[in-house]
């Protein structure tokens, strides 16, 4: 896969599967700018770093614009931006904890791909790759906004192919499994926690966010060509496990 030189923009840049998605693509030669609420935890000369919200449209607006400007072209996005359920029953949540967990992990993607895109259309090529999960559709309880989110992403993901085709790019989306993050570190590392999540992955083992930052670039690359709207799962056997 050949990525020198080449220009993506990374959303979740600066933790989690969005940084090491960022590693990865720097190492294979590329320029990447990071979008993030946070600031910046990526040092390297072919990085910037976008402070922002993801559903700060304006903002959004401007760095993708920034980018196109600076490097003449934007190769790929990455939407790996997003946050999780607040561990209750749909019928606890409040409307301000529903609509967050919605605007952050699915308005969010919409934002960001929006001002791609045209970028993207110009150029006739363009690659855009979302971070889902298989609670898009696996469920478990205490997960009613995040997998609605979730299933947004994935229903969006082949909506925005169907709709990106006639210019040459390809939009899918990555469904991880149980994957070790700072989000997730609290509960796996907890022995039990972990041991019995392991029991339920044929592979054995907690996906590392590598694992899945692997995926998003073979998506990101010439050899996904003829491969768009399309959920690739990354979870070490979990969704084939009965």
């Amino acid at each position: 896969m050949e990525f020198k030189d080449k220009v993506f923009i990374v959303t979740g840049a600066s933790s989690g599967m969005g940084k090491s998605c960022t590693d990865l693509l720097l190492d294979k030669g590329a320029y990447v700018t990071g979008i993030d609420i946070n600031d910046g935890t990526v040092e390297h000369e072919r990085y910037s770093h976008c402070k922002a919200d993801v559903l700060a449209e304006e903002k959004i607006q401007k760095c993708v614009s920034e980018v196109g400007s600076k490097y003449g072209h934007i190769d790929g996005l990455v939407n790996a931006a997003g946050i999780f359920a607040n561990n209750k029953p749909f019928y606890e949540l409040t409307t301000e904890e529903w609509n967050k967990v919605i605007s952050v992990n699915a308005t969010g993607t919409f934002i960001v791909s929006k001002a791609a895109a045209p970028k993207m259309i110009a150029q006739k090529h363009g690659k855009i790759v979302n971070i889902c999960c298989i609670r898009s559709e696996i469920y478990k309880n205490n997960m009613a906004e995040y997998a609605a989110s979730k299933g947004a992403v994935k229903s969006m993901t082949s909506a925005m192919a169907l709709d990106l085709a006639p210019y040459n790019v390809q939009v899918n989306c990555v469904a991880p499994g149980f994957i070790y993050t700072g989000m997730t570190a609290s509960s796996f590392d907890i022995p039990e926690v972990r041991a019995k999540s392991e029991e339920l992955i044929p592979n054995g083992r907690i996906g590392m966010p590598k694992d899945i930052a692997s995926v998003v670039l073979f998506l990101l690359s010439d050899m996904s060509d003829y491969v768009t709207g399309t959920m690739l799962y990354a979870d070490g056997g979990y969704h084939i496990q009965k």
